[in-house]
């Protein structure tokens, strides 16, 4: 079975880049541009990876993380968080209480980002 990811930013393109890159490299791929619509994303399909933007409408990305870490049901989702503004070390320390599996700085490098993935994948395989 096809893995699948739930991809969350307002910003159109880079929610179509990345869209576009993990469909090519063989994921099912869902998209919303807020954190609501991104949560009932994640209860209706169930990835196995969500990647949020951390500054998104509605639902702020590292209260989306908390919500979907503190789901019995989606607690095994792995989070990929990413950002444009928050780089500093404590914005990091915020990152990691929510619960993310990871953090990646925008610009997104897309051959990192699908390293990430996989090495997630990896993890929660062995688990």
């Amino acid at each position: 079975m096809a893995t699948k990811i739930v991809i969350v930013d307002d910003d159109r393109v880079t929610l179509a880049v990345i869209e576009k890159a993990l469909i090519l490299a063989g994921f099912w791929v869902y998209s919303a541009q807020d954190g609501e619509e991104g949560l009932e994303l994640v209860k209706r399909e169930k990835p196995d990876i969500l990647i949020s933007d951390i500054l998104i409408p509605k639902i702020h990305g590292v209260d989306l993380c908390k919500k979907v870490k503190e789901s019995h049901e989606l607690k095994h989702t792995r989070v990929i968080l990413m950002s444009a503004v928050y780089k500093k070390i404590t914005h990091k320390d915020l990152i990691r209480e929510s619960g993310a599996d990871d953090f990646m700085e925008k610009p997104v490098d897309l051959n990192t980002l699908k390293d990430k993935i996989n090495k997630l994948l990896q993890d929660k395989d062995r688990e």
